[in-house]
């Protein structure tokens, strides 16, 4: 997703409940809607916590959203925040991203 950072968009593709390489054709006005519910609820909480933990603020202040508050992103074999399965490292075009296999089922 442009615009949005990769450390960001494994825990928004999470909570919509969509995989990475989903084409946006496919998707439905339902799956649109959770990911702008999605979207908005990630990226409040970051701004809340201040940023991500090696960023600054404009006044010099690090951010407290630290690794722990990833749900999927950067969880390799971790277990699932919703069903324990296995968080999986998958290959995204140039990049990886973290998924849940049950969560974020292939359409």
């Amino acid at each position: 997703m442009a615009g949005i950072g990769n450390v960001y968009v494994q825990d928004i593709l999470f909570k919509a409940k969509l995989l990475p390489n989903r084409k946006i054709s496919t998707l439905s006005e339902k799956d649109i809607n959770d990911l702008y519910k999605a979207i908005l609820d990630v990226v409040n909480h970051s701004i809340r916590l201040g940023g991500l933990a090696y960023e600054k603020d404009f006044y010099g202040e690090k951010g407290k959203f630290t690794s722990n508050e990833f749900l999927v992103g950067y969880k390799t074999g971790k277990p699932c925040p919703v069903c324990d399965t296995a968080i999986e490292k998958i290959k995204t075009g140039t990049t990886s991203s973290y998924i849940c296999p049950k969560c974020q089922p292939s359409k």
